[in-house]
């Protein structure tokens, strides 16, 4: 196990984050991925209930993240282990119950927000009582950047009842319950050049419309002038700075200067579970060399040594279903889900992803079409250089590519992108290292940041454990499956988190 962490051990951009939380009721944390949001947030948490300011407290975030990030962070922590977290999802009863359980630190995805805006009107507002929380922590708060949606707004929805009959039903907008919680702060990525329209709802959401309006209308008609047939805003050069002027006081943005104490290049583990069945599965291959899936079909490995291969793409999500065929079967979505994440908190930053089999690349350009994604590898020689340049002209946001491709002739790939998502690893050292310095290289203007996608409790964390070892030789790869199966944990394999 990994020893615990203490308080001292944050870093110097992270206290001054924690600080400016504190000295604020209102916040806004834009801060790069894997620079410890989390732990930041949750040492705010910790020191207002200390003050006495603070008793329950409400996040809002991704269904994987509130599922597995944060009180999995809390415990790597002397002074958030003692929190109690409850996970409002699942039916209505199970939600009602996680709500009105005793904890500390409540948290809820962002497609139940109508759901608790509707509870928490019902139990509390209607007979004048106060909620129950005091904070409200909106994680990834760009998903609220439509203040218009029903789910910040409410209004009127069309639903059919139990007898297939069209009604209209009532829906509660979170914007009625901003203003009762007494500190409120929101964490994302630095958003992109041209996302001044959508800052309305994300600063709606935090400080209820004090600083850039109520209402998107308004907020248009002041900063924004728009094309002839009125459907496309663009901030004007004024607009512009009254805009970074108005929420300059509650902002804190890090940029390259705010990272001189950080290593030059961050490597940041995301974990993610295998759904039940996959996870069965996965468990039949590793232990029979077959498996039978929800389909029909089979899925058999006829050699002990291409166990760990076949268990790698069950982590991917898309086995092949023989080593002698093309076909492959989708089994989850885990790890794509994790990386639309990433995709979302990179806020436009290029990202540059690493793919180890055929499905996982077929599945990445399916997924993410509306980042038009260019896959490297199966892409022209003759058009790589035009890539390159896209690329470095910010036209192309999500690239991808295998590392035995990656090699020389690919550069200039670090003057523009500093973010290298591992989708699935492989067990050679040299190409692990090759594909991360595509990015992590001389003339790099930014921190490089290395995410990397792994399942708990699999194969997964095999090859990760062999690739921080530096060792890629036969008895290398050993040890390292014997360590997995004598009951390696997630906490081993922690590189770093802040």
């Amino acid at each position: 196990m990994k020893e615990i962490l203490h308080p001292h051990m944050l870093h110097d951009y992270q206290r001054l984050c924690v600080s400016h939380q504190l000295q604020h009721c209102d916040s806004m944390l834009w801060l790069g991925m894997g620079l410890g949001k989390t732990p930041i947030t949750l040492t705010t948490i910790v020191d207002r209930m200390r003050a006495g300011q603070v008793k329950k407290t409400l996040i809002f975030g991704p269904l994987r993240v509130i599922q597995a990030v944060w009180a999995r962070e809390a415990r790597k922590w002397s002074h958030t282990q003692h929190l109690r977290f409850s996970v409002v999802h699942g039916t209505k009863d199970k939600r009602a119950r996680a709500l009105f359980a005793d904890a500390d630190i409540y948290l809820i995805n962002y497609e139940a927000m109508n759901w608790l805006a509707e509870t928490l009107d019902h139990y509390y507002l209607s007979q004048d009582k106060p909620i129950p929380f005091q904070m409200v922590v909106y994680d990834e708060v760009s998903k609220l950047k439509n203040s218009t949606t029903l789910r910040m707004a409410g209004g009127k929805r069309d639903k059919k009842d139990g007898r297939g009959e069209p009604v209209t039903i009532k829906v509660t907008g979170w914007r009625k319950l901003i203003d009762h919680f007494d500190f409120r702060t929101g964490l994302t990525g630095t958003p992109a050049s041209n996302g001044y329209l959508d800052l309305h709802g994300q600063f709606l959401a935090v400080d209820g419309g004090d600083r850039l309006g109520k209402f998107i209308t308004h907020y248009k008609d002041s900063y924004f002038f728009s094309d002839y047939s009125g459907w496309k805003y663009s901030p004007t050069e004024l607009g512009k700075q009254w805009i970074e002027h108005k929420i300059s006081d509650i902002t804190t943005k890090m940029d390259a200067k705010d990272y001189l104490d950080l290593p030059d290049c961050k490597v940041t583990n995301i974990m993610v579970d295998l759904p039940a069945k996959a996870r069965q599965a996965y468990r039949e291959v590793e232990k029979n060399m077959f498996t039978q899936l929800d389909s029909g079909q089979e899925v058999e490995v006829f050699s002990r040594s291409s166990v760990s291969n076949k268990c790698l793409q069950f982590c991917n999500g898309s086995p092949y279903l023989s080593s002698e065929s093309p076909e492959f079967e989708a089994v989850h979505d885990a790890k794509l889900d994790a990386l639309d994440e990433v995709l979302e908190e990179a806020s436009g930053s290029p990202v540059l992803c690493s793919y180890t089999f055929k499905a996982d690349a077929e599945r990445i350009m399916q997924k993410f079409k509306k980042y038009k994604p260019v896959n490297l590898t199966t892409a022209k020689s003759a058009d790589t250089e035009r890539i390159i340049n896209e690329w470095n002209t910010g036209k192309i946001k999500l690239l991808i590519g295998h590392p035995a491709s990656m090699g020389h002739g690919v550069d200039g790939l670090q003057e523009t992108g500093h973010i290298l998502v591992w989708f699935g690893l492989n067990w050679s050292l040299e190409l692990y290292e090759q594909m991360n310095g595509r990015i992590d290289r001389q003339g790099q203007k930014h921190p490089v940041s290395l995410i990397r996608i792994l399942c708990n409790d699999t194969v997964d964390l095999a090859v990760a454990d062999a690739l921080e070892r530096k060792t890629d030789d036969q008895e290398g790869l050993k040890s390292a499956l014997q360590r997995y199966r004598d009951g390696i944990t997630t906490n081993d394999l922690d590189v770093n988190f802040f």
